[in-house]
């Protein structure tokens, strides 16, 4: 066999071909430093996760709504629970409720607590919500939505027999809370897992039962915004009105 011909230009040495591919490698190395030098950590961590929904399992999913993407902000950076956001959030959204007295609240060391009262809530030994509430309980839903807590919906009563509809003041109180966890609920804009329902009866009166007055203000609603178990976990994920969740629908495929 024949010697292999060189394409190199005539009269050029031999070395130059190699020195040339040299260079190339070397430059080619140093673009690729340069590249990780400048990386941009959430970028690149969003697409390492992009890419792996990509090459992971897919599912077929009907869906009636136009997709919709994935708020990547609060999803990265969810809030965290804070007494006074908390406080001032309930302020400027029931503030002609607390004017008018309707509504109390309190900032506790661990928990904020916002009471409302018997009168505005329930009639007498029932537990069916009056119209008066409503428009109350809508605009504390709308805070439940964006403040990352949990949520215990407590009835108290005072020490006044129930009536014939139930059997003891612990079925009243828990009837009544029930009422209004659902109440909350039912636009489906919040997880049901964030909130309980809890009837004391008359064991936690905050006056003595011992005038028409003071029993008045014993019997009541109290809807306690706590610090959650596992912060650390803990999302606020907001549901449109048939219950998905809104940040998390990703386009069929």
């Amino acid at each position: 066999m024949g010697k292999k011909k060189c394409d190199c230009p005539k009269g050029a040495p031999m070395w130059m071909v190699t020195f040339g591919d040299l260079m190339s490698l070397l430059l080619c190395f140093f673009v690729l430093l340069l590249s990780f030098s400048t990386m941009d950590p959430a970028m690149f961590k969003e697409v390492s996760g992009s890419l792996t929904k990509a090459f992971g399992v897919q599912r077929d999913e009907i869906t009636f709504d136009i997709p919709k993407g994935i708020d990547i902000i609060s999803r990265e950076f969810d809030p965290v629970f804070n007494i006074d956001v908390v406080l001032e959030k309930i302020k400027s959204t029931i503030k002609l409720e607390l004017i008018k007295g309707e509504v109390e609240v309190e900032a506790l060391e661990d928990k904020v607590v916002l009471r409302m009262k018997d009168e505005i809530t329930f009639a007498p030994g029932s537990d069916e919500l009056q119209e008066r509430a409503k428009p109350i309980l809508d605009n504390i839903r709308t805070i439940i939505e964006t403040v990352p807590a949990d949520i215990t919906v407590a009835g108290h009563t005072d020490d006044s027999p129930p009536g014939i509809m139930f059997r003891s003041n612990w079925h009243l109180s828990a009837a009544r809370a029930a009422s209004v966890a659902q109440y909350l609920l039912a636009p489906h804009t919040i997880i049901p897992e964030r909130i309980a329902a809890v009837g004391y009866g008359d064991t936690r009166p905050r006056f003595p039962n011992d005038t028409p007055e003071n029993r008045a203000r014993n019997r009541r609603v109290e809807i306690i915004f706590l610090q959650p178990k596992n912060p650390d976990d803990f999302t606020v994920k907001p549901l449109d009105e048939k219950g998905l969740l809104e940040q998390e629908i990703m386009p069929t495929f």
